[in-house]
């Protein structure tokens, strides 16, 4: 499954912690019943804006990589582990590696990427300007990681 959240879907939510905007949370409110197990945020407050995670250590281990340039490369996901890439600068485009789909992320947009079933997506930055971040995220308990959304 992959979803593609737009800058400002959660209503332009901000942590009350850290005042960074919440760009996906799992689950993304305390109405859905299911406990907690990650926030991603982007502060956007110094010069460059940066992605932060926090997440469940006891449940998930993570991985961050941030990609700036003209980038194009492969991005590899696991059975069960879901992955989130970030806009931060210019434009990316995020496609299945040998699928019909992409999807264009803009600064503040969040893709998610989950399933039982491994998956290898092409990430190219439109640009020397452009800059965008991944953060994998991979089960310690659960043979899978499930979006709450």
């Amino acid at each position: 499954m992959w979803m593609l959240i737009r800058a400002n879907a959660l209503g332009g939510e901000v942590s009350a912690e850290s005042g960074a905007k919440i760009l996906a949370a799992c689950p993304d409110s305390a109405d859905r019943g299911d406990p907690w197990r990650w926030t991603v945020e982007l502060d956007e407050s110094a010069d460059e804006p940066a992605v932060s995670l926090d997440a469940d250590a006891d449940y998930i281990a993570s991985q961050s990589r941030r990609y700036e340039g003209s980038y194009t490369g492969v991005l590899q996901r696991g059975a069960g582990e879901q992955l989130i890439i970030a806009g931060l600068a210019g434009e990316a485009l995020v496609a299945a590696e040998t699928g019909p789909w992409e999807r264009w992320l803009r600064p503040g947009d969040v893709f998610l990427v989950e399933g039982e079933d491994p998956e290898t997506l092409r990430l190219s930055l439109a640009g020397r300007d452009a800059g965008g971040e991944s953060i994998l995220l991979t089960p310690r308990k659960a043979t899978a990681l499930r979006w709450v959304p």
